[in-house]
């Protein structure tokens, strides 16, 4: 595959930085060092080389923190390289998730990373998405994330080498890297045309993924992922390390060492129910409603929708007299109010 241009590299990122500088240009970015001074990545950075079959320090910190109770976690079989996506007659996903216990979870962690170091093929097991909180309460005002102003809350990825395929978050991402090494291959929104993305409603962890198997592209089957290649991004981790990712960029998460962690922060969007109704239910009505009128019409909605929506543009609308813009004007609370009051109504 062709080398890929690299994401640009930020460094000494503030908050006003990250505000007036970063966040604006809406692409992805990483920020060099961002949580160096997390107690946990001080540890991770000192255990370069711990037996596989032994806790790293950080590890056996953090499960100083664990609150007890049980894990939810999803599990690969030995295979060559591990994915979770689909299997292979896409009619099911090529992983299992369960319910064990925290001590259960952690010896396959270390089984698994075990036979890595070995180079034999191995299984992967991972906590994904997981709320920092509900599993080491005592770690989130030990380790803090100032870039964010709305304050988000933390999750966790936890688990061994192993690929998270290219999906998109409906949020802005700031995704730390705590321990080992991680490769993200990113893809701008506009070239979702181009990865054949799969199901809306039959995915591997909520949010559609691409088909393509970037390791190893079939451009007969999947020839139009050539041009998404064109406008690729890399992004190369190591502890300390944060990544920004803007909202709807697709990216491919690699983890690359034998037991990894990452910890993210999302701004925004359907995750963090601090938006709602969130875009994508426009879009489902919109399929609902649109896609399926004859062309000419849906022609003629996307001028509207482009005009009242897409290129809006306060100007546009100042030839109507200010007591009658309604929700032509940006929308009051008790006007979002009124409008789902009466989209439920018509959907009732």
């Amino acid at each position: 595959m062709r080398a890929l241009k690299h994401v640009a590299i930020w460094h000494n990122v503030t908050p006003t930085l990250f505000r007036n500088e970063i966040a604006p240009l809406a692409e992805p970015a990483i920020l060099k060092g961002l949580v160096n001074d997390w107690p946990i990545v001080k540890k991770a950075k000192k255990d370069e080389k711990i037996p596989p079959a032994q806790l790293p320090t950080w590890l056996e910190y953090l499960s100083s923190l664990y609150v007890g109770g049980d894990v939810r976690m999803a599990e690969i079989k030995p295979c060559a390289n591990p994915h979770f996506s689909y299997n292979e007659a896409l009619n099911g996903f090529n992983f299992n998730r369960k319910i064990a216990s925290y001590a259960h979870f952690l010896q396959l962690l270390c089984t698994n990373a075990q036979s890595i170091e070995q180079n034999n093929q191995a299984g992967a097991v991972a906590i994904q998405s997981a709320p920092v909180a509900d599993y080491f309460n005592e770690f989130v005002p030990q380790h803090s994330m100032a870039l964010f102003s709305d304050n988000p809350q933390p999750r966790f990825w936890l688990g061994n080498q192993s690929t998270v395929v290219a999906h998109y978050d409906d949020a802005e991402n700031i995704a730390c890297v705590v321990a080992g090494k991680r490769k993200v291959t990113l893809f701008p929104p506009h070239q979702i045309a181009n990865l054949y993305i799969g199901s809306l409603e039959h995915t591997p962890a909520g949010a559609p993924v691409s088909m393509v198997n970037l390791d190893d592209p079939d451009f007969i089957k999947f020839p139009k992922f050539k041009e998404a290649l064109n406008d690729a991004l890399i992004a190369e981790l190591e502890p300390g390390d944060a990544l920004f990712i803007p909202t709807l960029w697709w990216h491919h998460v690699e983890a690359l060492s034998g037991i990894n962690m990452l910890v993210n922060y999302w701004s925004g969007g359907s995750i963090t129910h601090t938006d709602e109704p969130v875009p994508m239910d426009a879009m489902l009505l919109a399929i609902l409603t649109i896609r399926d009128l004859p062309k000419a019409q849906k022609k003629a909605w996307q001028a509207f929708f482009n005009y009242q929506v897409f290129d809006y543009d306060p100007v546009q609308n100042q030839h109507i007299p200010d007591q009658f813009k309604g929700i032509l004007n940006t929308l009051t609370d008790q006007q979002r109010v009124q409008v789902k009051q009466w989209l439920i109504k018509q959907l009732s």
